[in-house]
């Protein structure tokens, strides 16, 4: 199936695929990049976009857990220099993106190189939130912005330095790494759009992304949160649950998940997209199923993979993509 997607120009990269808990499927395939013609290698970090908010999130919990903050600890706890807007925004709020805070990715202020400082400097010129804290669901990369720097200040140290401290280090996730204005000595998985021209990542934000890692690195991750290797289940399974409106309606997201379930009970799964990088996870907790998927192209087919991927462990009937 991956090599049909590949063939057909719609998928380039890493595919692992879980079911009751083993490995029964994974695969690298395609170009790191084109001007070399070098290969893709399984041990090649991608950039992961907006999975990485799963990892600020997890960050968060430990410092829960460790007693640094609370998750309703209001944001100006953190970050006393912001205006009067955000008084009511809480850390929880900031998980679950209904805080109202201004979307950078909206803005104007969008340039190679952007940093936390950046976005930090926009947010705090802002004259309004997009709807008061808790109204609303509004997907904002501010927010993970704000909770990394958050993290910083509860942690004393960086957000580089405290996830590979408290994550990356204990679970041997050898090729995963925050991206900062330096750049690491292994080699990296170029970023195209679908036509493949170079697209590349480009900024030097993180708490909403900046991660990079492989399919590998991704299972480690998987099977600690299953393990409940890093906190408690009580502290980690309040990543799962869905978000409670002001108005006593749900959004299924909890913290940097979304959220879903099938005849088996809960599933949680975040998708990633930016420049060229198009990524997918999906953890299937009733059955100790996961699927996870890196493309450094801009291809939107990811979730058409997904699809067939899930018949598959399901055992259901399933067609391969025809020719264009």
């Amino acid at each position: 199936m991956v090599i049909r997607f590949n063939e057909l120009g719609e998928f380039n990269g890493s595919v692992l695929v879980v079911e009751n808990g083993s490995i029964i499927y994974e695969n690298t395939i395609g170009l790191a990049d084109t001007e070399t013609m070098d290969p893709l290698d399984a041990s090649m970090p991608f950039y992961l976009a907006s999975l990485s908010k799963q990892f600020t999130s997890e960050a968060v919990l430990i410092l829960k857990q460790e007693g640094k903050l609370s998750l309703d600890d209001p944001l100006k706890k953190y970050l006393p220099l912001m205006p009067k807007i955000y008084n009511g925004i809480t850390i929880r709020h900031l998980l679950t993106h209904t805080s109202g805070v201004k979307d950078y990715i909206s803005t104007d202020i969008i340039h190679p190189g952007l940093t936390n400082q950046d976005v930090y400097k926009m947010l705090i010129t802002r004259r309004s939130l997009d709807f008061p804290p808790g109204q609303k669901f509004r997907y904002s990369n501010s927010g993970y912005v704000l909770l990394a720097m958050i993290i910083e200040v509860a942690s004393g140290q960086r957000y580089p330095d405290f996830l590979q401290k408290k994550i990356f280090g204990p679970l041997k996730m050898d090729h995963t790494f925050v991206m900062t204005d330096i750049h690491p000595s292994m080699d990296l998985v170029k970023g195209y759009t679908e036509k493949w021209r170079p697209d590349d990542y480009h900024f030097l934000t993180y708490g909403d992304g900046g991660i990079y890692s492989t399919a590998m690195d991704l299972y480690k991750w998987d099977r600690a949160l299953k393990a409940n290797s890093l906190i408690p289940s009580d502290v980690q399974n309040q990543a799962y649950l869905p978000t409670r409106l002001v108005n006593g309606s749900l959004r299924r997201y909890g913290f940097g998940w979304e959220i879903g379930e099938n005849s088996n009970g809960k599933i949680v799964y975040h998708s990633g997209g930016l420049n060229g990088f198009r990524t997918y996870i999906e953890r299937q907790m009733g059955e100790d199923n996961s699927i996870i998927l890196l493309n450094n192209t801009s291809s939107e087919k990811i979730l058409s993979m997904r699809n067939l991927l899930v018949k598959i462990l399901d055992n259901r009937p399933y067609a391969l993509p025809e020719d264009k």
